[in-house]
């Protein structure tokens, strides 16, 4: 029997199709990688060597005053000490600021869990019973002083109520160290802290401010720096 050394013709065409064909974008159709196609970059970005050491993931880099007052807010209601230890300024820590009798009390925080007010020895969590529910803060060019004859049980004395952020320059200017008892820390360091201040978050209810700085390094983070619990007309 004699076999053809060449296809016949069905089987030809049927050959020259499968060479032919192409997958769905159009192009020839190619191996299939085994593995993720790697995409490498000829000068990747450097990291600010800062920025790695003081900074921490629970806040992004982008947070605003108002973003890191609700992680603030927010660990202090749900008396997370693990989220508010890292909100805290990594180099300058936190510092709080109360008056239990006729001089003022500033204590530097190295753990927010076994901080304990000088007003009744509280934790610091407790001041989420004391927190205002703002749906937001109203920002203010500058945040209003107290008037004694404006308090009553609900009001610090504040001509205009609620939840405000500004400029901390009114806390910079404040000068409490030469009469102040100092704890965990000296009053040059504190000074060094207050003087960082930026920005402050203020709740009439209370007069409780909060003040923040921005941490060091290149796309440093709204950090808590100095809370300040005296409140007006008190002393």
């Amino acid at each position: 029997m004699h076999i053809s050394p060449w296809p016949s013709g069905v089987a030809l065409a049927l050959l020259l199709t499968a060479c032919d064909a192409k997958n769905p974008n159009g192009m020839p159709n190619e191996v299939t990688a085994q593995g993720p196609a790697k995409v490498v970059t000829a000068s990747p970005a450097k990291p600010d060597s800062a920025a790695i050491r003081t900074e921490n993931p629970v806040m992004p880099a982008d947070t605003s005053v108002a973003g890191a007052w609700r992680l603030v807010e927010g660990a202090l209601r749900s008396h997370d000490a693990e989220v508010l230890n890292q909100l805290m300024d990594p180099e300058f820590g936190l510092w709080i600021l109360e008056q239990p009798g006729a001089l003022p009390l500033v204590t530097r925080v190295a753990d927010v869990e076994t901080f304990r007010r000088a007003y009744q020895g509280l934790p610091l969590f407790s001041l989420d019973s004391q927190l205002m529910a703002c749906a937001e803060l109203l920002v203010l060019k500058q945040l209003p002083e107290a008037d004694c004859a404006r308090q009553t049980k609900q009001n610090a004395g504040f001509a205009r109520q609620g939840c405000f952020t500004g400029p901390a320059t009114a806390f910079r200017a404040l000068d409490f160290w030469a009469s102040a008892t100092v704890k965990g820390g000296t009053a040059s360091q504190g000074k060094a802290a207050q003087g960082r201040t930026v920005h402050t978050v203020l709740q009439t209810r209370t007069g409780f401010r909060f003040h923040f700085a921005k941490s060091a390094g290149a796309g440093g983070r709204w950090r808590l720096i100095f809370i300040d619990l005296r409140t007006p007309c008190s002393a």
